[in-house]
């Protein structure tokens, strides 16, 4: 039997903790074990931990004493502590549908089998999934958080999540293969060129493997006021409102090439892998300086490579 950890990052979470602790022990699959860390919460969150340890004193692992300072961070330290085969991110405040685990971890391994030769090692897979995006009390503001944000889960070569990342980390479940790069990678990484923990999973496995998008939610997202990572959208009126407003003020065009440039940084972090494909490296390479080229140039390479976005290609390729 495969060993599944879920690992549940908390921080003063004491007002939804219990809901999403419950449904983790209400998944349909039970052979999971949970390690939380703590990064000092001040409410009565730990309280509520060790109840639900006290409960569960076989299946639950949790660290304390040691500030990470972010939910990014949290969840990286825990990854390089827990041993496992298949890993799940798990938010405080989130709460999960019955069947969430099960059906991660039967994409996950089929795409394990049907991506793997024999004699050959097995490759590095991601899964993630949708989810519904709730207010507080669970009301549902939409059916698909992947498209609220603006996003579309096919979206999955590794030049797309460089710019157009469409998983959130609580919905994801991958295998030790890849636990292992990324754990490998970190020390040499500057953290504040990393968006999230998420992400550099995610990049990881469409460089070196495989991502699986299950376009099914299976979780509710719940929008706190408090979210690390919020979900945002817009009408295309209000879109074209700010986008006017931000041209008035001069600082349209400055907010866009901001938001690449944290891309470019991002990629030049991934490239610092000595188990880049070279093909690869070289494209991450060239796209962190792809800022000092010219238009055209730029504008080529961004074809070329398929350095594409759900929405919003045509900012993106004329301007950055």
């Amino acid at each position: 039997m495969k060993d599944i950890v879920i690992l549940l990052a908390t921080y003063n979470g004491e007002r939804f903790i219990r809901q999403q602790l419950d449904s983790l022990f209400e998944q349909t699959n039970q052979d999971f074990r949970l390690a939380v860390h703590d990064d000092g919460s001040t409410d009565g969150t730990v309280e509520i931990i060790n109840e639900y340890r006290d409960k569960y004193p076989d299946r639950m692992e949790i660290f304390y004493g040691h500030s990470c300072g972010g939910a990014k961070e949290n969840f990286l330290w825990m990854l390089g502590r827990v041993e496992a085969d298949y890993y799940l991110f798990c938010d405080q405040d989130d709460v999960w549908f019955p069947e969430k685990l099960q059906h991660s971890i039967d994409e996950l391994t089929a795409a394990e089998g049907a991506f793997h030769h024999e004699g050959d090692e097995i490759q590095p897979v991601c899964v993630f999934t949708d989810m519904k995006v709730v207010d507080e009390e669970l009301n549902v503001l939409s059916d698909s958080f992947i498209r609220y944000i603006g996003r579309m889960p096919d979206n999955t070569a590794y030049t797309q999540i460089l710019i157009d990342n469409p998983a959130a980390g609580c919905t994801m479940c991958f295998n030790r293969q890849l636990r292992d790069l990324v754990v490998q990678l970190v020390p040499q990484l500057d953290m504040k060129k990393i968006p999230m923990h998420d992400v550099l999973v995610l990049e990881t496995a469409a460089i070196m493997g495989q991502v699986v998008a299950i376009d099914e939610p299976l979780a509710y997202y719940r929008q706190t006021g408090f979210n690390t990572m919020g979900a945002t959208t817009e009408t295309e009126s209000e879109k074209a409102s700010r986008n006017l407003e931000d041209f008035k003020q001069g600082s349209l065009f400055e907010k866009k090439k901001a938001f690449v440039n944290e891309s470019r940084e991002f990629a030049g972090e991934i490239a610092k892998a000595d188990w880049l494909p070279k093909d690869k490296k070289n494209v991450l390479l060239r796209f962190s300086k792809i800022g000092e080229k010219g238009k055209l140039k730029r504008m080529s390479f961004y074809s070329k490579n398929n350095f594409t976005r759900a929405h919003h290609n045509l900012w993106f390729r004329l301007w950055v």
